[in-house]
């Protein structure tokens, strides 16, 4: 590919080229998380040019550990298949075969489960050459990064492609930001897949959303979404009243179709912009709204996202009680989400906002379980800051013991982290 070829044109020709190859059956697309809805948007306009080929790509991010995952996978292909059966129906074509009750069975291990959709996917295919099935695991973000890479080491071929189904393909995602899946394959034995890296612009990302969300052939919900990823950019770019405009645009949408998710999207980028307009009160108003509305949605990434908001200006502007009370929350969501480093980031900064209101003994609380969480991770970084909180607490308290032991823990996790041991 030549370096003067457009970025999107580059991404859609490489990815066709994968498509068509019958080398290898695995491709590495490095990509940061605002690439992805681009991304996602190519391979549905390969999906629509490739007729005799099935192309579904999964987004949920890898949150809560494999099983989870492939809980989302599986519900994705199961509603493919009814979605498909549909079309076929009404076409005279017979349906296609079922997945396997051990891919929905929670009991069995989720590696083996994935195994066993891979095993079954070639059955969709006509017998005829020139069929191929593409499956592009693109999740929006990467939380746990050790679930995504032994879930991929799991699937993808180890020491060459005897036994991979010769007409599937699968594209999976690793994080631009911080790469690591590629080194998670080989440590698991994986040999040569193919790797491509975007080099996407914001505005090769603007142009393209702002064709979906005003072309109205498309259904209102995804323009509704590309005008959401239209918001964004305007926040990112500081066009303030421009995303405002959009955002009551989308809430209005949201509101009238009880999407409640989306709600508490939108009531969070509100509150985004106002925090960045210096308004701290009305910043305040959307982000509980917006909490509320991800609260009564159950959304636990969302949840996440607007309790540490609300704690992170509480904190900034001296009202220590909300930031208490809003890293608390987040802290306990993260441990749900299986975001262990995040739940011992924001246990430190629960304990900060508690030595601020003059309750050390609860400071004290959060920093100990802030780093019980963080020797369990090796988690050196955060256990240097709170073992200094917790050393320098208990010298001031008077116990010169504990506070002893807790200097010699903090100089063998330094010497340990500049050993690069962690």
């Amino acid at each position: 590919m030549q370096d003067s070829a457009p970025p999107l044109d580059e991404l859609q020709d490489n990815l066709l080229g994968f498509i068509d190859q019958t080398t290898q059956p695995v491709l590495i697309l490095t990509c940061f998380d605002e690439e992805l809805p681009l991304v996602v948007r190519t391979l549905d306009a390969i999906d629509a040019q490739l007729p005799s080929d099935v192309v579904l790509f999964h987004t949920d991010p890898v949150v809560g550990g494999a099983a989870t995952y492939v809980d989302g996978l599986v519900r994705t292909l199961h509603v493919h298949v009814a979605e498909a059966n549909e079309e076929r129906a009404d076409e005279g074509h017979p349906p296609l075969a079922p997945l396997p009750p051990g891919c929905f069975d929670r009991a069995l291990d989720p590696f083996a489960r994935m195994q066993l959709v891979f095993a079954h996917v070639d059955r969709w295919l006509p017998a005829a050459d020139g069929h191929r099935f593409v499956l592009a695991l693109l999740p929006e973000s990467i939380v746990d990064r050790d679930a995504h890479g032994r879930l991929l080491g799991s699937m993808v071929p180890f020491h060459g492609n005897a036994g991979w189904p010769p007409r599937v393909r699968l594209v999976v995602r690793d994080d631009r930001k911080a790469p690591f899946v590629v080194d998670a394959l080989r440590d698991a034995g994986v040999k040569g897949p193919f790797l491509y890296t975007t080099r996407l612009t914001v505005n090769d990302l603007a142009d393209a959303v702002a064709l979906d969300a005003g072309n109205l052939d498309l259904p209102p919900a995804r323009r509704m979404a590309a005008l959401l990823q239209c918001a964004t950019f305007d926040v990112g770019q500081g066009r303030h009243e421009a995303a405002l405009q959009k955002f009551g645009v989308l809430y209005t949408y949201y509101e009238e179709h009880k999407v409640l998710e989306l709600q508490a999207t939108v009531l969070y980028g509100v509150g985004d912009v106002m925090q960045r307009l210096e308004k701290p009160r009305a910043a305040q108003e959307w982000f509980v709204r917006g909490l509320q509305a991800a609260t009564a949605a159950t959304s636990l990434p969302l949840i996440l996202q607007l309790a540490t908001a609300l704690a992170n200006l509480g904190f900034q502007h001296g009202a220590y009680p909300q930031a208490d009370v809003g890293y608390a929350l987040g802290a306990t969501t993260a441990e749900k989400l299986l975001n262990l480093p995040v739940q011992s980031d924001l246990l430190e900064r629960c304990g900060e906002a508690r030595a601020a209101q003059g309750n050390l003994a609860g400071a004290v609380a959060m920093w100990n379980r802030s780093a019980i969480v963080a020797r369990e991770l090796t988690y050196d970084a955060r256990l240097l800051s709170v073992l200094v909180r917790l050393r320098d607490a208990s010298a001031n308290a008077g116990y010169r013991d504990v506070a002893a032991q807790l200097d010699a823990e903090w100089r063998e996790v330094r010497m340990r982290a500049a050993a690069g041991v962690s």
